[in-house]
């Protein structure tokens, strides 16, 4: 189903949507206003290479966190059009925010709109369904995370979509360095059967891990389950779970804006 067709709508009952990234802008040749979006230029110029030089070119990508669509969505159906092949499902959770992309990706990406189809709401409900609702043999070969920043979200998508991964195919995950990207990066980096790169392009930082094998050993799923569960136990971590969300943002309110960056989103 393309955007130029009824989307899909999905009501999930409770999590957070993702926080307004730092700004940036995609070039725009036409005149009209850029659209804002994350990755610097380097971020961008290496997930568009991702696609066009994969061996097999992508038919299935999905994509967790949206925004405004200037960022790694315009980045990717622009890839997909330059292959000539492969359709985009971006999942985003904020309903202002998903409608004013959808408007956006019309707009700035007439020539590729029929390979988009936008999905609402939050990823970990989003993306159960529609595996469920895929045909027989379906696979998904490129996956970019990118939603709160949360570590556990990330952690939730990619243990959704992994047994779907087909080996050659590939992971793309923003803010690798910072908080949403904690538990992510060691957890995979432990897995036999992911290859990962951690980009250092930025102070966000972008993950690049390529399916090796079929399913991990049992030895190095048990040392990546062993290290999230002592990531999770982290005192930060802990009060993010168990502390009242008013009494959490109390305490950060409180604290020095540098100091409450580094406990809420990891930057330095």
């Amino acid at each position: 189903m393309s955007i130029t067709s009824k989307t899909t709508e999905e009501n999930p009952q409770s999590a957070s949507a993702k926080p307004s990234p730092p700004s940036a802008t995609s070039p725009d040749s036409s005149g009209e206003k850029a659209i804002e979006g994350q990755l610097n230029s380097t971020e961008r110029a290496l997930l568009v290479d991702a696609i066009l030089s994969a061996p097999s070119k992508p038919w299935v990508v999905l994509e967790v966190g949206t925004w405004l669509g200037g960022g790694s969505t315009l980045q990717i159906l622009r890839a997909l059009e330059k292959t000539g092949q492969g359709h985009l499902w971006g999942i985003e959770a904020d309903r202002n925010i998903y409608e004013r992309m959808i408007a956006n990706l019309r707009s700035h990406a007439p020539e590729a709109i029929h390979r988009f189809t936008p999905l609402f709401g939050f990823s970990q409900e989003v993306i159960p369904r529609w595996i469920a609702g895929q045909p027989a043999g379906f696979h998904i070969d490129f996956a970019f995370l990118d939603g709160s920043n949360r570590p556990l979200e990330q952690i939730t998508e990619f243990k959704l979509i992994d047994p779907c991964v087909p080996v050659g195919g590939q992971l793309m995950a923003h803010d690798a360095k910072l908080r949403k990207g904690k538990w992510l990066v060691p957890y995979l980096s432990r897995l036999d059967h992911w290859q990962v790169k951690l980009h250092d392009v930025s102070a966000e930082g972008l993950l690049h891990a390529r399916k090796i094998a079929e399913r991990p050993s049992i030895a190095s799923l048990k040392a990546a389950e062993g290290e999230l569960s002592r990531l999770k136990r982290e005192p930060a971590e802990l009060a993010a779970v168990l502390l009242p969300a008013r009494l959490r943002g109390l305490i950060l309110n409180l604290l020095p804006r540098k100091l409450a960056a580094r406990l809420s989103d990891g930057r330095k």
